[in-house]
């Protein structure tokens, strides 16, 4: 059985390479636990993301010194579906 990160890290990349800092699944674990808890505007999220760094980055233990802001969860979140 798949775990949730496992099914979205099977989700196509549609971002260019050049200047990505984040697996496409890490900005959507985010959205998806920012949303969980109540944060529903692309401000909101980014803001989950930074209070919560140290947690996130714990517990996804992926980079140990960032977690993607808002403008990143925007560009994410308005890319039409394929």
């Amino acid at each position: 059985m798949f775990t949730l990160i496992e099914k979205l890290k099977t989700v196509k990349d549609f971002r260019k390479n050049t200047g990505k800092r984040y697996p496409l699944w890490f900005v959507l674990i985010i959205i998806i636990l920012g949303t969980m808890q109540g944060h529903f505007s692309y401000r909101a999220l980014g803001a989950f993301s930074q209070n919560n760094q140290e947690i996130l980055n714990k517990l996804l233990d992926v980079f140990p010194s960032r977690t993607p802001d808002y403008s990143t969860i925007r560009r994410v979140m308005n890319r039409p579906l394929a």
